[in-house]
């Protein structure tokens, strides 16, 4: 748990939303970030298959390096 020190209109502007939306404040602040500000996707790394893969395909690409 983090404690943010915001101005009191601030914090009181956010208690209104998280109560409009039916939310906690944390779940409102969440909310909020990622409407406006969502995770990036990562940069490397991951595969993605066309078709669902059995344990030796999934082995045999891991093997292979996938790309490298």
């Amino acid at each position: 748990m983090t404690t943010i020190k915001v101005p009191k209109v601030l914090r009181d502007r956010l208690h209104e939303l998280a109560a409009e939306d039916g939310l906690t404040l944390a779940q409102e602040i969440e909310s909020l970030i990622e409407r406006n500000a969502p995770r990036r996707e990562p940069r490397f790394g991951g595969y993605r298959s066309e078709k669902p893969l059995t344990a030796e395909e999934i082995d045999a690409k891991l093997a292979s390096g996938f790309g490298r």
